[in-house]
């Protein structure tokens, strides 16, 4: 329990409850599987995008700057599937 652990225990843990209701423990466990998926996601996403750009970057498809206007929306892809896990509500 992070509010009454000392600092230590709290900097240890891989996660903290600032209650002591441990009726939360399910929901922070499917939190995290759906955390570690979006994160796998986006770094797939990520790298197939970025992958694509270099083979279109070498076919002379690319200049510099639509290069890094398509990296940039790789990057706002990611950003877009993080917000999906604001406020998800598991049941």
């Amino acid at each position: 329990m992070g509010s009454m652990g000392s600092d230590i225990a709290v900097e240890a843990a891989d996660i903290a409850l600032m209650s002591d209701d441990i009726s939360k423990i399910p929901y922070l466990k499917r939190l995290s599987n759906a955390t570690v998926a979006t994160i796998k996601l986006s770094i797939t996403l990520s790298m197939c995008i970025n992958a694509a750009a270099i083979v279109l970057s070498l076919l002379e498809l690319l200049n510099p700057t639509t290069g890094a206007l398509v990296h940039n929306a790789g990057s706002c892809f990611v950003v877009l599937i993080a917000a999906l896990l604001y406020d998800r509500k598991f049941e």
